[in-house]
């Protein structure tokens, strides 16, 4: 199966990048194809020295996405409209993945005890900090591309939960669950597989599109409780 990360030069994206390309052929895009080119270049050297044949390829988005079979959206939130009017023009069949996530950071004053409540004038006053999920009017961001895409094409939102440090460290062995989002059982199903296709991810189907906005809400929780409890690179596992 060709598949193509778009913003496959990020974090999130080597990892994929990295453990697919065992059985698939990857394609990095990017705004900046020439930056596609090395990263893709980087992650061959790095298969390489696993002893792995190493065959990922980079160019811009709209090209990786034209000859893909999937195409992962690996992108920020901010970059959903611009994304899918650059690649609408050569979309056919290919399934979409979104691990699109919005949210932003907040922040809060928490006074000692010991010392009365003080209301903060400046960002310099504040001494936390949280990342919160924000509810973009379709409902969620897999919502908001299913109006911006063709009613063709199927679009699946999964993979939100999944520590990218860890996705990109060939040496782990990654132990997650992996909510799957659809309306296409079709589409689900062959996502259901490329989870399988990472050793030691579980797929579990959520429900319908719909039901996106529980599991992207999850990603800002998680990074919540790993900042403020010092555990590195958390994901999920339904036990």
């Amino acid at each position: 199966m060709k598949i193509a990360i778009l913003g496959g030069t990020g974090s999130i994206g080597k990892g994929f990048a990295l453990r697919w390309s065992k059985k698939h052929t990857i394609i990095i895009g990017s705004r900046d194809p020439e930056k596609a080119k090395a990263k893709a270049s980087e992650y061959n050297d790095i298969l390489r020295s696993y002893g792995f044949k190493a065959e990922i390829e980079g160019t811009d988005n709209k090209t990786a996405a034209a000859s893909a079979d999937v195409i992962l959206l690996a992108i920020k939130y901010d970059n959903i409209d611009s994304i899918c009017k650059l690649i609408r023009p050569v979309l056919k069949d290919q399934i979409i993945v979104s691990v699109i996530v919005p949210m932003e950071k907040n922040y809060c004053y928490i006074h000692p005890d010991s010392t009365p409540l003080k209301i903060p004038v400046s960002r310099e006053d504040y001494n936390a900090d949280y990342f919160c999920y924000t509810t973009p009017s379709a409902g969620s961001a897999a919502q908001e591309l299913a109006s911006l895409l063709p009613a063709n094409i199927e679009l699946v939102s999964a993979f939100h939960n999944v520590p990218a440090k860890k996705l990109a460290d060939l040496d782990l062995e990654l132990d997650y669950d992996i909510g799957v989002c659809g309306n296409s059982m079709h589409a689900k199903n062959i996502i259901f597989d490329l989870v399988r296709d990472i050793s030691n991810l579980r797929p579990l189907d959520v429900g319908p599109l719909e039901t996106s906005a529980m599991i992207e809400s999850l990603t800002p929780l998680i990074i919540n409780i790993s900042f403020k409890n010092k555990i590195k690179s958390l994901g999920i596992k339904f036990v």
